[in-house]
């Protein structure tokens, strides 16, 4: 899966979390300043990603993760890990 489709998925998680659009999001858009989440936005918008991506996404991670870039950042590591576990 290429950036673009994993941004696309973040894009409509995002508005299924909070109910929201969001127009012209982009990687540098900030979750906090930007979207106006809070940390149960966040909460939320990550178990829809692990669920949707069966991957787990770590707490240590969540504290590096402020824009939408940062969220495909921890996306595609996270599936190349597993695409790589599994074909192992």
């Amino acid at each position: 899966m290429n950036r673009q489709e994993l941004s696309a998925i973040v894009h409509e998680l995002l508005e299924k979390e909070t109910g929201e659009t969001y127009p012209g999001l982009q990687e540098s858009t900030s979750l906090r300043e930007g979207l106006n989440l809070d940390s149960l936005d966040m909460a939320g918008l990550v178990l829809h990603i692990e669920s949707r991506f069966g991957i787990q996404i770590e707490t240590e991670l969540l504290e590096d993760i402020t824009t939408v870039g940062d969220i495909l950042d921890v996306l595609d590591r996270k599936l190349a890990a597993k695409a790589g576990s599994q074909a192992a």
